[in-house]
């Protein structure tokens, strides 16, 4: 698709939900799509005499240097099962911010996040010393049944064709705990907060297939923050069942100022809401709950309750697809004001451009846990992570 030249040049974006064993080589091949057409733009405008503005009918409008039209990336998660193809791919990434690299973990796109992410930027929490988390679902049906075996069992992804390390085992950690990693390090947002060092991790295993059912794991951070999480394929129903049954998330992160707690059925939001306490020894507000989503701004903007995994299909989809489609119309808009001899109704404001959604550290931090859980599962040690 990308060497048609009718195709390629006006590619804005791509939504790769390919096998996971693919999703390197995809990625780094629009990546580096990117990367070449902000070369050419570069030569081009060399090769004009650098110019850094357009004037058209009398309006100058000022753009940065080397406008092109950006590529733009929608990848299933997890982004890899990969950790050498995790670390390449994000370091690749960074060096392409014209192009959004979004991964798709609904939950780290629901308003809520967003609230908790900036509760946590603010220092309402102070320094971060301890997680928790849980996430449980009746996904048996999924990881038990012979029918999956083929890409579930403990050895079925054990040589991936394209991939440059082989996966260890699939099942539970890489299809379910890599949403609740992927929320942790979205709202925790600083890349030096949290950095997995080691891991130790047990798990127990479906008597049909082999895969992952249940695990239990505690990471070693480098900055001392204390992490455990676990989960379990073993709650019993199904999210298709009539009537569904929902996982049961929970997250807790606390800090030396206050904690923020996350919980509840995600196929029921009256169980749960995102709620805020914080440490004022001696004082009346000490501990009392708060509930940002339901306050304030907030409670006119969101709806509260406990929404995680966000399946919707209608309009532009979940808010991992909205933040991806706006990028691609974004970068479709500029190619239409900076390239179209024609086009003078649009103007675009570039004089404090708004950074696009990069999940690759996400994304890496995903892969590099989960991989060292099933290397300790197997070694019965605590592991470095890779």
């Amino acid at each position: 698709m990308l060497a048609d030249p009718e195709v390629g040049p006006t590619l804005d974006g791509a939504i790769v939900a390919t096998s996971h064993a693919s999703h390197f080589q995809v990625g780094m091949a629009l990546l580096k799509e990117g990367v070449h057409r902000r070369s050419m733009a570069e030569a081009i405008e060399k090769e004009q005499g650098g110019s850094d503005s357009v004037v058209d009918a009398g309006k100058k409008r000022s753009r940065p240097q080397s406008i092109h039209r950006a590529l733009h990336i929608l990848m299933e998660k997890p982004m890899t099962c990969s950790v050498d193809e995790a670390l390449e791919m994000s370091k690749m990434s960074m060096t392409y911010p014209e192009g959004a690299f979004v991964i798709n973990h609904t939950a780290s796109y629901r308003p809520q996040t967003f609230v908790a992410k900036e509760i946590i930027s603010s220092g309402q929490l102070g320094e971060i010393r301890h997680i928790t988390a849980t996430m449980n679902g009746g996904l048996m049906w999924l990881f038990d049944d012979k029918k999956n075996e083929s890409w579930v069992s403990k050895t079925s992804w054990q040589k991936g064709e394209d991939s440059k390390t082989p996966m260890n085992g699939n099942g539970y950690a890489w299809g379910q705990l890599a949403h609740i990693l992927a929320w942790i390090y979205a709202v925790l947002g600083a890349d030096d907060v949290a950095v997995p060092k080691k891991v130790f991790c047990t798990m127990t295993h479906a008597p049909n297939t082999g895969a992952d059912i249940s695990l239990a794991a505690v990471i070693t951070c480098s900055d001392g923050i204390t992490f455990s999480i676990s989960g379990t394929a073993l709650l019993p129903g199904s999210q298709y069942a009539d009537p569904p049954i929902g996982k049961r998330i929970n997250v807790e992160i606390f800090g030396m100022e206050g904690c923020l707690l996350w919980g509840g059925d995600d196929r029921i939001p009256e169980t749960g809401k995102l709620e805020l306490r914080r440490s004022a020894p001696g004082k009346k507000e000490d501990g009392q709950s708060e509930f940002p989503c339901s306050q304030g701004d907030a409670a006119n903007e969101l709806k509260d309750g406990f929404y995680f995994e966000d399946g919707v299909q209608d309009g532009k989809g979940p808010g991992s697809m909205k933040v991806f489609l706006d990028a691609c119309n974004s970068s479709a808009a500029k190619s239409l004001a900076f390239e179209s001899e024609e086009s003078t109704a649009i103007l675009v404001d570039e004089s404090e451009p708004k950074p696009l959604a990069n999940d690759s550290l996400i994304g890496l931090r995903t892969v590099q846990i989960i991989d060292a859980m099933y290397k300790s599962s197997i070694s019965g040690n605590a592991v470095d992570v890779q």
